[in-house]
């Protein structure tokens, strides 16, 4: 199929499911309002129906994350209820004499005394809920999706593929912006996976995928966002979980988690403590081309790292409009590892091995930990004013020692050369930032604004030494320190309103960057220092405008302009030595890529979305693998060009039986890469790919519920220049409640035919590679889980991060 077919294709399917709306008839009249909890906190996903004289029902609505809801009808008599229900909560009605527009204004809802604990059990949201632009994969209400890691449960959710453990894309592209409650994470490519895995999936609520922020969001993150929601009871009373969990996939692993919520009068204290024990096991290699030369490299890697995580928090509800907040985060990586790699070199065409070389890293010792601290104060009446001011301050700290053997064996197997290195690193970073952010109403809408500062500090270490018989010799030209030092100071603006059922919104983000890079090494004997300072100043306008179709139709059609900054140490000219023939390096001239994307959205009821986007990068980062003098590879990140990205996904809920769910989520993406190494290889890559995902529930007799999870990939292209092939995996589960729903005893086995095995092709003139790797996605894991509580529900609070972009640079 072309791509004149493939586009043809693609508008012809999006245009089918535009079509069944239009049919639809302008509403007349429409009732918007918000509704919250007794401290005013928003309560999402609360149900309000519109019912008539006859108790028909003639719209019904679904709170969003901030509580607003919209209805939309014709006016059938002059009778009308407006009901507003939550699971914990009174119900709510209101009586109107006539239909007609009208704004409600905030809702506020009494909570219930002594609400039942199997109550919430069979109230529990279904397992994926589309809200708006918003996807929404409800972990906690998952089997597979429990006693993983954070990770693992992002793999599940709609759109969202880890690519070799590292790159999380959203509908085929990269550049995605990670925030766990609002907040930015503090890491980027692999250290935010191990972050990701140090966070027991039993500690979060839901995964929300935003496709098209809005200017009040930070502009990074060319794909869209995905912000990892956290669990945090608000039960009078004290209350928990406690869950213990085994697995076994290479070697055995054991996951703890623990959690607790203390709630009395106008306070409430939660923390959280989880671990993940045991190895995880990877094994990839690759067989390159290159000079004239064939290089076949296999390595065996073990992790050694254990993982654990703790938060802590408190909320003081001041009055019903004022509350103030206290939050801490902790992770912690700590243990040892060891690479295995052998290489095997043949001159071509023959197919003999005249050299090997063997090499192993022991890293005897590492330890990653990062810290990271929340005050929020957030005000509310019942006008719709709020104002919510956040102060963040963050700390990362990563080292590791390796040792590094380096063998050369001839074809006899005897020992031609060996070589023993020493790297030391350690990588701190400190960050801090103020932003406030203010809403209300004006001219029959909603105007948003906000202030935003924040500074950032890494100081990076690096030291090579030559490992000698009587002492380490410290090689220069391989060591230095690094320091950069970067301040942001931004401001957004963004208003939203309906007029004559069209919904218009746009905003306005600027965004102000200064930054400081300073490499210190030696050279010639002498002490060196490059300087490397640089200042953007960025315009990120947001422009939308939504139109009902019918009854819980919506169709809208938005504009972004995004950025995607460096990580951090990307940025660090220092040279990482895999093996003598391997190298990882820095590049301190980087520069922001640049992203404007087009999204057209459909959306029906809490069941269909249908979205369309079309992405232009220019300055397009990527990792890539390149030459480096005649027999060694480097890998390195440039801006190599620009890139062309078009996609379409459908995410369907639907229910053939009551006690069968069935969520399906499909993309068809294409994605075209014009990227220059150099002036002498310019490439132009294009390719169509897709993804497929169908998760199933089934709620079976005894107090049982199963769940089948199958994805699918095709092959596709990633990175700049990277063909990777097909894959798949099936993942199983069935849960048995017990205790009176107190308690359930889960069993899960992942992948199970070992479908989930990457293999990849890159090449360019003078060089070709094929590559593969499996990470373990097969295990067994069996858990039992014991919850305890006691009292009334309340609204979970939320926060925002003012280093919600900064956070996400560090790699």
């Amino acid at each position: 199929m072309t791509f004149t077919q493939t586009f043809r294709y693609l508008l012809l399917v999006l245009c089918f499911f535009i079509s069944i709306g239009t049919f639809g008839q302008d509403f007349k009249h429409q009732v918007i309002g918000k509704v919250v909890a007794q401290d005013l906190a928003p309560i999402s996903a609360a149900t309000v129906t519109l019912t008539d004289g006859a108790r028909n029902i003639i719209a019904t609505a679904v709170t969003d994350s901030l509580g607003a809801f919209t209805l939309r009808f014709h006016e059938t008599d002059a009778d009308h209820r407006i009901t507003v229900r939550h699971l914990g909560y009174q119900e709510y009605t209101y009586a109107m004499r006539e239909g007609h527009t009208k704004d409600l204004g905030t809702i506020q809802l009494i909570a219930l005394k002594n609400v039942l604990s199997a109550v919430e059990v069979k109230a529990k949201p279904k397992l994926i809920e589309v809200s708006g632009g918003t996807i929404i994969y409800n972990v906690e209400n998952s089997i597979g999706g429990k006693d993983v890691s954070a990770l693992e449960a992002l793999k599940r959710a709609p759109g969202v593929y880890v690519e070799n453990e590292s790159a999380i894309t959203l509908n085929g592209k990269g550049g995605v912006q990670i925030l766990i409650d609002g907040r930015q994470t503090y890491l980027s490519g692999s250290e935010l996976t191990d972050l990701l895995k140090s966070i027991s999936s039993n500690d979060l609520k839901s995964i929300e995928v935003i496709n098209s922020p809005t200017a009040k969001f930070d502009a990074s993150g060319a794909a869209g966002i995905i912000n990892i929601k956290t669990k945090k009871n608000q039960i009078t009373g004290l209350n928990g979980n406690i869950t213990s969990a085994v697995a076994y996939g290479i070697s055995p692993k054991q996951l703890q988690n623990m959690s607790v919520n203390y709630r009395v009068d106008k306070i409430n204290v939660f923390g959280s403590y989880n671990h993940t024990l045991g190895n995880y096991n990877y094994i990839y290699g690759s067989d390159r081309t290159q000079n004239g030369k064939n290089y076949t490299s296999d390595t065996d890697d073990i992790d050694k790292r254990q993982k654990m995580s703790t938060r802590m928090g408190i909320d003081y509800f001041l009055n019903e409009k004022n509350t103030i907040g206290f939050l801490a985060n902790g992770n912690f990586i700590f243990g040892g590892g060891i690479t295995d790699t052998r290489t095997e070199i043949r001159t071509l065409p023959s197919t003999v091995i005249e050299e090997t070389l063997d090499a192993v890293n022991d890293y005897y010792g590492q330890g990653t930990s990062r810290y990271n601290f929340n005050l929020n104060y957030r005000y509310e009446d019942t006008l719709g004013r709020t104002l919510q001011v956040n102060a963040d301050y963050g700390l990362f700290d990563k080292w590791n020692k390796n040792l590094q053997s380096n063998t050369y064996r001839n074809r006899q197997g005897l020992i031609t050369e060996d070589n023993l290195y020493r790297t030391l690193n350690d990588i701190d970073i400190d960050m801090m930032g103020v932003q406030i952010d203010y809403s209300t109403k004006l001219w029959e809408g909603v105007l948003e604004a906000g202030l935003k500062y924040s500074q950032v500090g890494s100081a990076n270490d690096s030291r090579f030494f030559h490992v000698m018989p009587t002492i380490d010799s410290l090689d220069n030209r391989r060591s230095n320190d690094f320091n950069f030092t970067e301040k942001i100071s931004s401001a957004y603006v963004d208003y939203k309103r309906t007029m004559n059922n069209w919904s218009f919104q746009g905003g306005l983000r600027l965004e102000l960057a200064n930054s400081e890079g300073l490499l210190s090494y030696r050279e010639d004997g002498k002490d060196m220092n490059n300087v490397i300072n640089r200042k953007f100043t960025n315009l990120f306008p947001f422009l939308s405008v939504t139109k009902p179709l019918g009854a819980n139709q919506n169709l809208s059609l938005s504009y972004a302009k995004r950025i995607e900054r460096p990580a951090y140490p990307d940025l660090n000219p220092f040279i990482y030595m895999l093996d003598e023939l391997s190298f990882w390096q820095g590049n301190p001239f980087l520069n922001p890529q640049l992203t404007h994307r087009l999204t057209l959205l459909y959306s029906l009821k809490n069941a269909t979305v249908v979205t369309f986007n079309v992405a232009y990068s220019d300055q397009f980062n990527a990792k890539v693998t390149d030459t480096l003098e005649t027999e060694k590879i480097v890998m390195i990140s440039r801006n190599v060009g620009t890139q062309k990205h078009w996609s379409l996904a459908l995410t369907q809920n639907y229910s053939p039986k009551p006690w069968w769910e069935l969520s399906f989520n499909g993309l068809l993406y294409y994605i075209q890469n014009d990227v220059s190494f150099d002036d002498y290889r310019n490439l132009n890559l294009r390719q169509v790919a897709g993804r497929v995902s169908l998760l199933q529930t089934f709620r079976l007799p005894f107090a049982m519920k199963a769940e089948i999870a199958a994805t699918y990939n095709s092959n596709r292209l990633s990175g700049a220049n990277i063909f990777a092939k097909a894959i798949s995996q099936v993942d199983v589960g069935v849960q048995k409640s017990l205790l009176k729903d107190k308690a359930s005893l889960r069993i899960a086995v992942t992948d199970i035919y070992k479908g989930n095995q990457s293999r990849s092709n890159q090449s360019f003139p003078g060089f070709q590679s094929s590559n593969y790797g499996y990470f373990e996605s097969q295990q067994v894991r069996l858990s039992f889980s014991y919850n305890f509580s006691k009292g009334q529900s309340s609204a979970q609070r939320t926060r925002k991060s003012a280093l919600e972009s900064e956070s996400g640079r560090i790699q």
